[in-house]
C-alpha cells in the first residue's frame, strides 16, 4: 500500500543525500591532498628562510673581513679607506635582500591560513544545510503529497512543519538518509497525531455492557461500493473474538441482492440478522432489529444502510429518520481510501446529516497514493477509527498513527 508516494518521498530524500555525498567527496579528496599541501608548505617556508641562512653566513665572513681590515687600518690608512667602501656595498646589498624577502613570508603566512580553514572545514562533524537545499527538498515533497491526493492545505502545513525541522540542520554525511526519513516521518506523525480522538470502540461497548445499557447501536453510512457491509462483518467478526454478542440490521432495502450479501456475511461469521423485503423501510427493519436484540440480551446490533451518494435527496431523508428513529450510539462513515480528494466533502456533507463519531477507511491494501489516510482526519475533524487492510474478517486494524507513516515511509536502516 501507498507505493507511489513511498517512491514519490524516498526519491526527494535521495535526490538531497545525493548533494550531500557529492560534497562529502569533495571533503574526501581535500583530506586526501592534505599531507601533499602540506609538505609542499613546509618546502615553501624553507626555501623562505633560505636566503636568512645565506645572510647569517654572510655576515659572519664579513666580521672576519672587517677585522682583517681594521689590522689593515693601523698598517696602512690608505689602503683601510679603500677596503671600506666594498664592505659598505655588501651591507646596502644586504638591506636590499631583506626587503626583497619581506613578501614570501607574508606568502607564506597567506597559505597557512587557507590551508587551516580548509582542514577545519574538512573535519567538521556534519554538513549545515543552506536555505536553498530545504526549500528544494520542501518543494519536492510538498509535490509528491499533491500528486498523491492529500489536500492542499494539509500538504502545505505537512511541509511547513518539515521546513521548520530542517532549518539549519547539520547533516552528517554517513547518516544522512537515516536523519532525512526520520524527519520527514516526525512531521507525518505530528500531523497524524495532533487530531481529534476518536471513541475506542471495544471500551466504549464494555463500559455501556456494564451499566446495563444495552443494544449498544451502531450506525453506519457511506456510498455503494465502499465495502460497507463486508465491513460490518469484520466489526461483528472482532466483537465476537472480543465475546460481545451481536447481530446485524439489513437496513438497505434499496439495492438489489444487499440483503443477501448481508445474510452470506453474517451465516460466515456466526451471527444473526434480522430482515425485511426490498423496499421496506430501513428505519423500521433496524427498529424491529433493535427489539430483537433487547428481547435476547443481544449486546450490540450494527445498523447497515443503503449506499448512494450525499446528493440524493431520498437518501438524506431515509438516514434523517434512521437516526430519529434508532437514536444510534455511534455512527461511522465507511469510506474507500482510494476515492480521491473528494472524500472529504462527501463525509462533510454526510456529517450534516447525521452526526458522525467516526471514521473507517477501507481497501488500503489497494491504496497506491495514500493521501486520504493524511489528510482526511485533518480536513473533516472526524477521527478515523479502524482501517481495511484486505478482504479476511481479521483484516481490520484499530487506526494507529504510526501504522500510517511505517506504510508510506519506513524508518531507514
Amino acid at each position: 500500500m501507498f507505493e507511489e508516494l513511498r517512491k514519490k518521498i524516498s526519491g526527494a530524500i535521495k535526490g538531497v543525500i545525493r548533494k550531500e555525498e557529492a560534497e562529502q567527496a569533495k571533503e574526501s579528496h581535500l583530506k586526501e591532498e592534505l599531507p601533499q599541501r602540506m609538505q609542499e608548505q613546509k618546502r615553501e617556508e624553507a626555501a623562505a628562510k633560505e636566503p636568512e641562512k645565506r645572510e647569517k653566513r654572510e655576515d659572519s665572513k664579513e666580521e672576519i673581513s672587517e677585522r682583517q681590515e681594521e689590522e689593515q687600518i693601523k698598517e696602512n690608512a690608505e689602503s683601510a679607506k679603500q677596503s671600506a667602501e666594498p664592505a659598505l656595498s655588501v651591507h646596502e646589498g644586504t638591506e636590499q635582500h631583506k626587503d626583497r624577502k619581506e613578501p614570501k613570508k607574508e606568502n607564506a603566512k597567506l597559505l597557512k591560513v587557507s590551508i587551516a580553514s580548509r582542514i577545519k572545514g574538512a573535519f567538521s562533524s556534519g554538513i549545515t544545510l543552506s536555505d536553498k537545499e530545504v526549500a528544494d527538498f520542501v518543494d519536492k515533497v510538498k509535490i509528491s503529497f499533491l500528486e498523491a491526493d492529500v489536500s492542499y492545505d494539509v500538504a502545505d502545513a505537512l511541509s511547513e512543519s518539515l521546513r521548520e525541522s530542517l532549518k539549519g540542520m547539520k547533516v552528517s554525511p554517513s547518516s544522512a538518509n537515516v536523519e532525512f526519513v526520520e524527519k520527514v516521518r516526525e512531521s507525518m506523525l505530528s500531523l497524524l497525531s495532533n487530531g481529534k480522538k476518536g471513541v475506542d470502540l471495544l471500551e466504549f461497548i464494555h463500559a455501556k455492557i456494564k451499566e446495563e445499557s444495552i443494544p449498544v447501536k451502531i450506525l453506519f453510512l457511506g456510498p455503494n461500493g465502499t465495502g460497507k457491509t463486508t465491513t460490518i462483518a469484520k466489526i461483528a467478526y472482532m466483537l465476537k473474538q472480543n465475546r460481545i454478542s451481536a447481530l446485524i440490521s439489513a437496513s438497505d432495502t434499496f439495492r438489489a441482492a444487499a440483503i443477501e450479501q448481508t445474510e452470506y456475511h453474517a451465516n460466515k461469521v456466526g451471527v444473526p440478522v434480522v430482515k425485511s423485503k426490498y423496499g421496506a423501510d430501513p428505519a423500521s427493519v433496524a427498529f424491529d432489529a433493535i427489539a430483537h436484540a433487547k428481547a435476547q440480551g443481544i449486546e450490540v446490533v450494527l445498523i447497515d444502510s443503503a449506499g448512494r451518494q450525499e446528493t440524493n435527496k431520498n437518501l438524506i431523508s431515509e438516514i434523517q429518520k434512521l437516526v430519529r428513529v434508532t437514536k444510534p450510539d455511534i455512527t461511522i462513515f465507511v469510506a474507500e481510501s482510494t476515492a480521491g480528494s473528494a472524500l472529504a466533502g462527501q463525509i462533510k456533507e454526510f456529517n450534516n446529516v447525521a452526526k458522525i463519531d467516526g471514521i473507517i477507511l477501507t481497501k488500503l491494501d489497494c491504496d497506491a497514493k495514500g493521501g486520504n489516510a493524511l489528510s482526511i482526519a485533518k480536513e473533516t475533524g472526524i477521527p478515523i477509527l479502524f482501517l481495511g487492510t484486505g478482504e479476511s474478517y481479521d483484516s481490520i486494524v484499530k487506526f494507529d498513527p504510526s501504522f500510517i507513516v511505517d506504510s508510506i515511509l519506513p524508518r531507514a536502516s
